[in-house]
């Protein structure tokens, strides 16, 4: 079997970034941010925003959008019915990976560097149709032409058991050493771990985590919840705490969250970060896949490890808000929290008519401060390139379309970026 090269690339994207910053501001019509009804500020607003459209792609089905590291620079990458990119040195799109008539990739996936050279692979599953049934799990590596060429890791579900979330994860195990590999949720439920062998072409080890408690729990984030230093996850309204060996031992699952299942108010985005200052890391989260969800910080209560954590209010009232990023947007050190809603909720639900990109600023023990950013396209799995110091915030998304009940939704890949005028 072929083994995979790991020349490392010399790569520095710190230009290459700065370079498209500039791009994004310049010949650009700035929209002001407006406040939105409810608990925002009276007047004003803070930002400077500039919009670009990436792409109109008519009825093309875009599951998910990630950045990555390419021998070029920065790209932009989306997949749905095949595989695109956007280099930020030019944004014009590229078609990496063509279509397959009968085939879909799914919503899970992420950038990777599998081979360790500097550039990022592509790890998404593909499957039958346009929700991606009996999925099998690639990695897909740049060739010299700047294509994407797949390699099988192996079936990772049968029928529509497909990956929701897929994303990287890496260990220090007993004994010294690294270990890298993807964590993937299957079906909504079952949470599985693939390791990255020394050579990636060889077949990955699958890893068992366990398969959670209740069906409808998605979104998916790492961080060290516990303590111990170790990769914790967070999946729907449980967190699954990390042994020291995760190829061995067995990993513990833990509810911290009251949004109930069997609905769907589990289907979650989640983020972590310290959000009130006190070192430890908090769960924000946001109900992804209903109206009238609700947006909030679940605490863990140092009396009560493993029981049920605090949860704090912070919004009420969205559409189907399947992005949630955190940044400090204002520089005043508190971490802050982006979120966008969608156009179209994918069970049965109406059109959103005015979908918003909305600021929650961190005001510490007072009520956060909301801005709305931007409004009129809906956003799925946004996402936030790397931020320089002192530079803007830069988001970016496709519109989750659902032709199959509405003929004429559109796909819209856009862009914003965010300076912070005080």
């Amino acid at each position: 079997m072929k083994t995979i090269s790991r020349r490392r690339r010399n790569f520095d994207p710190r230009g290459r970034i700065l370079a498209a910053f500039a791009l994004f501001g310049a010949g650009l019509a700035a929209t002001a941010a407006e406040p939105s009804k409810g608990p925002d500020a009276a007047t004003g607003s803070p930002f400077r925003i500039t919009h670009t459209l990436l792409a109109n792609l008519g009825g093309e089905h875009v599951a998910n959008a990630v950045h990555r590291r390419t021998a070029r620079g920065l790209s932009i990458v989306a997949w749905g019915d095949r595989i695109v990119e956007w280099p930020l040195n030019g944004l014009r799109l590229r078609e990496v990976v063509a279509p397959v008539e009968g085939q879909g990739y799914t919503n899970g996936g992420c950038a990777l560097d599998v081979t360790g050279d500097g550039i990022d692979e592509i790890v998404v599953a593909r499957g039958s149709g346009r929700w991606a049934h009996d999925p099998e799990l690639c990695w897909f590596q740049e060739n010299p032409a700047g294509q994407l060429t797949a390699h099988v890791i192996g079936p990772v579900g049968v029928g529509g058991s497909t990956p929701h979330d897929i994303i990287p994860i890496s260990f220090s195990v007993p004994g010294g050493g690294k270990i890298r590999g993807v964590v993937v949720v299957i079906g909504r439920r079952q949470v599985t771990w693939y390791q990255i062998p020394d050579d990636p072409a060889q077949p990955w080890t699958k890893h068992v985590i366990g398969q959670l408690p209740e069906n409808n729990q998605s979104g998916l984030v790492i961080g060290d919840v516990a303590g111990h230093g170790r990769a914790d996850l967070v999946c729907g309204m449980y967190w699954v705490e990390c042994p020291a060996d995760p190829r061995r031992e067995k990993w513990k699952v833990r509810r911290f969250g009251h949004w109930a299942a069997p609905t769907m108010n589990s289907m979650a985005k989640l983020q972590l970060g310290d959000m009130n200052g006190d070192g430890q890391l908090e769960i924000v989260a946001s109900q992804a896949e209903i109206p009238d969800s609700k947006l909030g910080i679940f605490s863990r209560d140092p009396k009560q490890p493993d029981g049920p954590w605090t949860f704090r209010e912070i919004d009420a009232g969205l559409y189907c808000p399947h992005s949630l990023t955190l940044t400090d947007l204002d520089g005043d050190g508190r971490t802050d929290i982006i979120v966008g809603e969608m156009t179209a909720g994918g069970w049965r639900f109406p059109l959103n008519p005015n979908p918003r990109i909305m600021a929650y600023l961190n005001r510490g023990s007072a009520p956060y401060e909301r801005r709305l950013l931007a409004q009129g396209s809906g956003v799925h799995e946004m996402g936030m390139l790397p931020r320089e110091r002192g530079g803007p915030v830069v988001l970016y998304a496709a519109d989750e379309t659902q032709t199959h009940k509405f003929p004429d939704m559109k796909t819209h890949v856009n862009l914003w970026t965010i300076w912070w005028k005080p």
